[in-house]
């Protein structure tokens, strides 16, 4: 459960967040298993939709995921949440965070001009396909960061920064944990999300966090 915790983690701070609400859908490729991935952003608020089989949602509290099928789900605040991540993903030795570093390629993704950058972390590595022209980017990239701070300078263990990238990733190939994850933008809709995406739905039973004190 932990690799599915973090494995979300990276999936909000690859999908970045922006001040407007957003509704962005991708496709991943986990390991031959496709999944649509829509993630509806309100403020500093994420909700991420795995399939119709696992919900997440991420903010100032900290996150909630749920699993539709058995009607459960779990529950960590954010201090548990930052430790997790402070814990698995800090740079050994006080070393600095890693940055992509750009390769001088590029390549067309779907509509966009992209150009390829490489990066590697504590956690994992991967490449980036970053569009310079996507519409609004910076302000896609603003909350992002402002999350990452919020759970702490770990996240950058786990994937780069939002502001590392001059554009939109429009794909990525993670490898993390020993697994690897495609990930294409399929769409990002300015559009009205509700509040109440972000309110567990009623009936589900919550169970504890493997490893927290009963």
């Amino acid at each position: 459960m932990k690799t599915s915790a973090f494995s979300i983690v990276v999936l909000f701070l690859a999908a970045t967040f922006a001040r407007a609400d957003w509704v962005l859908v991708q496709k991943t490729d986990a390991e031959g298993k496709e999944t649509v991935v829509t993630t509806k952003i309100k403020g500093e608020q994420a909700r991420v939709d795995m399939g119709d089989k696992m919900s997440a949602i991420l903010g100032a509290e900290g996150m909630v995921m749920m699993m539709h099928a058995q009607k459960m789900m779990m529950k960590m605040d954010l201090a548990t949440l930052k430790a997790s991540l402070e814990k698995t993903g800090k740079a050994p030795g006080g070393q600095p965070a890693a940055k992509p570093v750009a390769t001088g390629q590029k390549e067309k993704v779907g509509e966009w001009n992209a150009e390829i950058y490489t990066w590697e972390g504590t956690l994992g590595k991967g490449r980036f396909w970053v569009a310079k022209d996507f519409p609004k980017h910076a302000e896609i990239s603003a909350i992002s960061d402002k999350l990452g701070k919020v759970m702490g300078g770990a996240v950058s263990g786990i994937s780069p920064q939002a502001s590392d990238f001059d554009g939109m990733v429009v794909k990525s190939e993670m490898t993390m944990m020993g697994k690897s994850v495609v990930s294409h933008l399929v769409s990002a809709k300015e559009e009205t999300v509700a509040a109440e995406e972000f309110v567990p739905p009623a009936g589900y039973n919550e169970m504890k966090m493997p490893g927290a004190p009963k």
